[in-house]
């Protein structure tokens, strides 16, 4: 019986990653571009959030924010979520790099049923947390620590390497992604960027590279964190 359940949450989290296309498909500039003006209209959409006051007012101390605009999770006895979603980094001196594309993904055991779909941030808080996303691969709460994100004005939060916060609407009372996995999506930040054999280091540190197109998103951010 264990071996079939495992199996079965197998095939689930396959299930649930449809939500999220595979890299070999075909995605085009246009597509992109769309995705990051949907991660500057989500962003407004947490800064609008009465709820989010802690997530406003340490946005200045943030080294980088992954932002997702939708994020899908459904389940019938076992659950699992993915969405695609952009990455900027912001240096010491409040300057915000052009946007790096990643894949998140996870599975989940419990009696659930129905479906949700969110936005979700992840607030990067410290050098450690924003390296784990220079590697192709790296595993929320296992190569990074992970806490769901503090809410209201008088909030206190333990130092994490990454806050997780969203905006969920749906059965799923709340949503955390601890466990899932991240993944660089070097198709898309070649695609976006015209280049071969880029790198997340290149567009977030190094900032190597631009696209006139993330300007509104990068002057939304750079607003906040002032």
């Amino acid at each position: 019986m264990k071996r079939f359940l495992v199996s079965l949450a197998v095939l689930f989290l396959s299930a649930s990653l449809f939500a999220v296309p595979s890299s070999a498909q075909q995605v085009t500039e246009e597509d992109l571009a769309q995705r990051v003006t949907k991660a500057q209209f989500a962003f407004r959409d947490f800064e609008r959030d009465p709820r989010m006051t802690w997530f406003r007012q340490n946005v200045r101390y943030a080294k980088g924010l992954l932002i997702m605009p939708v994020l899908v999770r459904g389940g019938f006895f076992f659950g699992g979520s993915g969405g695609r979603g952009v990455l900027l980094a912001q240096d010491a001196a409040g300057t915000w790099s052009y946007p790096a594309f990643y894949d998140v993904g996870s599975a989940s055991f419990g009696l659930q049923f129905g479906a949700a779909g969110g936005q979700v941030i992840l607030m990067i808080m410290t050098d450690r947390g924003l390296r784990r996303f220079l590697n192709d691969k790296f595993q929320l709460g296992a190569d990074a620590s992970i806490s769901v994100g503090p809410e209201g004005i008088g909030a206190k939060a333990e130092i994490f390497d990454i806050f997780s916060f969203s905006r969920v609407k749906g059965i799923f009372a709340g949503l955390t992604i601890e466990g899932g996995v991240v993944v660089v999506n070097r198709a898309d930040n070649q695609t976006y960027y015209g280049r071969t054999k880029i790198s997340p280091r290149d567009i977030l540190l190094r900032r190597k590279y631009k696209n006139p197109q993330a300007d509104d998103l990068i002057r939304v951010l750079t607003k906040a964190s002032r």
